[in-house]
């Protein structure tokens, strides 16, 4: 049985006062208890959405993926397209021990514009390699690394991971962050220091899953891009087997022409590909 995904429990909730900066970092908030309309929790991702129906949570099999994608606005709803699964009875959100047929806006994400994780999703199915998908956002747009390691976004990961523990064994992790970091001129190595703490705390949560890490530090309107960036560099030597660290999608090897809708967050062309790519470096992983 399916109802509106409005009510969190009495949990607060924060309701969009003004829109999100183009490039996907600030908003402002105004604090509310009432339900109904946009509802964000206190890190500002959506947590209910008019029209988002609750679904009962499926069982988790060997042909079921569960995905939690982490990073910031590029994995999440700041997409120029919206999507909706095509096979609402395989494809969910998991939000708050909840679930609901995937589409954009994914709840557990900033913003609410368009996404590739339902894409994604679907992409798995058609696949004939899963029979369900679960998809976990854990995304805040415009945030630098070291808040996700030491700061108020690594409790949302704990929090995110506990909760989905309770239910799910994590298959695959999603990694999609850095254009805060280029722009901030974060170093390299303290990059892949706040990197490995992540991967430290998902671990000690009991998330064995592989993590993959994307190339993503493309997002001029925040500072000029210089291809060979310091944070690409740091991004693509993270991969290490041993940590069960792998090679994520290269989105800034995209053509910003044609996969950019305001030459930073993904077009439809941009969110196509991306779920295009992001299935087949699953795909090419997956027990056979």
């Amino acid at each position: 049985m399916r109802r509106p995904l409005f009510k969190l429990n009495g949990t607060r909730a924060l309701v969009v006062a003004a829109a999100l900066t183009a490039t996907g970092g600030a908003a402002l908030f105004a604090k509310a208890e009432s339900a109904g309309g946009l509802l964000f929790d206190r890190y500002g991702r959506l947590a209910a959405f008019p029209g988002k129906e609750e679904t009962a949570c499926p069982s988790q099999d060997a042909r079921t993926a569960v995905i939690l994608a982490a990073g910031q606005s590029n994995i999440a709803n700041h997409a120029a397209a919206p999507a909706k699964t095509s096979f609402p009875d395989k494809v969910f959100g998991f939000y708050d021990e909840r679930c609901a047929p995937a589409a954009s806006p994914l709840l557990g994400a900033t913003n609410i514009g368009g996404e590739w994780l339902t894409l994604l999703g679907d992409a798995l199915i058609r696949s004939g390699r899963y029979d369900k998908v679960v998809i976990a956002p854990a995304s805040v747009g415009g945030q630098p690394i070291f808040r996700f390691a030491e700061g108020d976004l690594g409790v949302m990961l704990d929090e995110t991971a506990t909760k989905l523990a309770g239910r799910y064994r994590v298959t695959h992790v999603i990694w999609h962050q850095g254009e805060s970091d280029y722009a901030g001129e974060t170093g390299p190595d303290a990059y892949r220091a706040m990197f490995l703490k992540i991967v430290a705390r998902l671990r000690a949560k009991g998330m064995a899953a592989p993590v993959f890490v994307s190339v993503a530090t493309y997002c001029p309107p925040m500072r000029e891009w210089k291809n060979g960036n310091a944070i690409q560099t740091a991004q693509r030597a993270l991969a290490d087997e041993r940590l069960g660290v792998w090679p994520g999608v290269d989105s800034d090897a995209f053509d910003p022409g044609s996969n950019r809708s305001d030459d930073c967050h993904f077009s439809a062309a941009g969110q196509a590909k991306m779920a295009e790519a992001q299935a087949k470096l699953i795909l090419d992983r997956a027990p056979r």
